[in-house]
């Protein structure tokens, strides 16, 4: 018996982008407002906004418009990607599952957005834990 080879966990960037997310492909009208909770190269987290009804089944595809201006990653305006649920929690209204391979430019504008939100995540940390050098030179202090 093989023995159990655990998966590798890409890590995941919370967010609190405003997306749209489009149920039918032949409506573009027929759109729902969403937050994008966190987003990596494997998948997504999003919950709906002012959703009344919930139709949302797992294995449900959709696309998802997410706006990237805010970012300076590209000169798009939004990342348009199709995307392929795989749970959902009726309760919160939230769900999550993977893209369906980006190519090209989506996929380099995608690489850069998690980058981005991978930079903006460690400035986050270091202002809230206080950076190396600061935590030096406090120590070096300390033991003078």
């Amino acid at each position: 018996m093989l023995p159990k080879i655990p998966k590798r966990k890409e890590p995941r960037y919370e967010t609190a982008i405003v997306a749209d997310v489009f149920i039918k492909k032949w409506n573009p009208i027929a759109k729902k407002k969403v937050v994008v909770l966190d987003l990596s190269w494997h998948g997504f987290k999003i919950e709906f906004m002012n959703e009344k009804t919930w139709d949302v089944k797992s294995g449900a595809t959709f696309t998802i418009r997410i706006p990237i201006t805010q970012f300076n990653i590209s000169t798009l305006k939004y990342l348009k990607l199709e995307i392929i649920v795989k749970w959902c929690d009726k309760e919160l209204k939230r769900a999550g599952g993977i893209f369906v391979h980006p190519k090209g430019e989506k996929a380099i504008v995608l690489g850069n957005l998690i980058q981005k939100l991978a930079i903006l995540k460690q400035t986050e940390d270091d202002i809230v834990d206080g950076s190396t050098t600061e935590q030096s030179s406090v120590n070096n202090e300390e033991a003078s």
